[in-house]
């Protein structure tokens, strides 16, 4: 298992520090903006915005180096204590060659983001040893109507601000992927609707332990054949779907899937692995999803490790907050999921 730091954990009265690193959507959504920021101080945090975060470049907050100089910035400031992402996006990719490994390994803190934050993970455990931690952001979690979901606030604590293992997941009792229109403000209107959670899925029984590592599994494939490509030999691997890029209210295309996890495939990672844990399903009908659990199946045919389904894990709410690198166990037999250690010191 690879040596890796933990930040220290985060306190009540605590400064954190919130970063754009792709999408420019805190500026284009300035009331989500103002309304994730507002439940981070409700909870007793403070909070600095970065000096780039806001900023609308096309697509992009900013360029390349401006949305890096604010990571790099919040990792030198003593008084941040938290780095959180404000959201996802898809060019994340584009700052890694300006971040300050150097410096971020010399000032371990926490980095909290899901989706194409997956390439910050992946590039913070490679390159600066650092466990960091998948889960939820400012404009869609922490700006939730009327606020953060209970249960992603509880497994957000457990693994930002105790220092116990994390210990038994259980699954959420309900569950959401309704989208409403952020730029129609549909969303100010009334909470989202909810669906009873059914419980996990076993796909393959066994049990099994290891460094758990993973994201979005479009974003985990950005950087195959790089520098940042983790090593995943014995890990229980962790995956989930993004939204469609042509309609943020579907998952994304399920042939899309298919090559995504070829694609896992063809790179050896089936062969390393102990085990998978698989994030419930976005915004697809009970066929689509018998169609994608199909395309898992045949993917994943011939290899021994055991498999879980519909986890709180991605972009349907609520979540689970997951620090990469750490020690986890699935154990079908028991329907057990458990993460072993903390995600911070």
């Amino acid at each position: 298992m690879k040596n890796l730091t933990k930040p220290k954990a985060l306190k009540i009265g605590d400064t954190i520090g919130i970063v754009s690193p792709s999408s420019p959507l805190a500026g284009l959504a300035p009331h989500r903006t103002k309304k994730g920021i507002k439940t981070l101080e409700e909870l007793g945090f403070k909070v600095k915005i970065g000096k780039n975060a806001l900023k609308i470049k096309g697509y992009m907050a900013g360029t390349p180096k401006e949305r890096a100089d604010d990571i790099n910035t919040f990792f030198l400031d003593k008084k941040i204590k938290a780095i959180f992402s404000f959201i996802g996006g898809n060019h994340s990719n584009q700052i890694l060659k300006y971040l300050n490994f150097g410096v971020i390994k010399k000032n371990p803190k926490i980095f909290l983001g899901y989706s194409d934050a997956t390439v910050l993970h992946f590039a913070l455990h490679v390159k600066a040893n650092l466990v960091t931690l998948y889960g939820p952001a400012i404009l869609t979690q922490f700006a939730e109507n009327p606020t953060i979901l209970l249960y992603t606030k509880t497994y957000l604590y457990k693994a930002l601000m105790q220092t116990n293992p994390i210990g038994k997941i259980e699954p959420s009792s309900q569950w959401t992927d309704e989208v409403l229109d952020w730029f129609k403000k549909e969303d100010l209107k009334r909470p989202r609707k909810m669906k009873r959670n059914k419980g996990w899925q076993w796909l393959k029984s066994g049990k099994t332990e290891g460094p758990i590592l993973g994201g979005c599994i479009s974003s985990i494939l950005h950087l195959r054949g790089t520098e940042y490509w983790p090593d995943f030999r014995n890990s229980i691997l962790f995956w989930e779907i993004p939204e469609s890029e042509y309609d943020f209210t579907k998952g994304e295309k399920i042939e899309n899937i298919d090559s995504y996890l070829t694609d896992l495939e063809l790179s050896g990672v089936f062969k390393e692995i102990n085990g998978m844990v698989v994030g419930r399903f976005f915004g697809y009908s009970e066929q689509e999803k018998k169609e994608i659990i199909k395309i898992i199946k045949e993917r994943v045919f011939g290899y021994k490790f055991p498999i879980l389904l519909n986890v709180d894990i991605g972009h349907s709410d609520p979540m689970i907050t997951v620090p990469l690198g750490v020690r986890a166990k699935i154990d079908s037999s028991k329907n057990l999921f458990t993460i072993e250690e903390s995600g911070v010191s």
